[in-house]
């Protein structure tokens, strides 16, 4: 499986799975990646802004796909 192919996977479990989890959550998702494919993935859509990674007071790390906001100010 090339890289692409399974961070395009990570975005699509994500985004099924309702836009927010926690990571280990996706790790069960997604059990024939392993952990350096999803962090790789995980890294990566963050780093393009297509995720949030977020940790909370229990150190339970949660991951949430940014939805694009459509552009609603048109030209004149």
């Amino acid at each position: 499986m090339d890289t692409t192919t399974f961070i395009d996977r990570v975005k699509t479990t994500l985004e099924q799975a309702g836009r927010d989890c926690p990571l280990e959550a996706v790790m069960d998702l997604c059990p024939d990646l392993t952990w350096n494919q999803m962090f790789l993935a995980i890294d990566d859509l963050s780093r393009r802004g297509e995720v949030r990674v977020t940790m909370e007071a229990d150190r339970t790390y949660r991951v949430q796909v940014r939805r694009l906001e459509a552009n609603t100010s048109s030209a004149v």
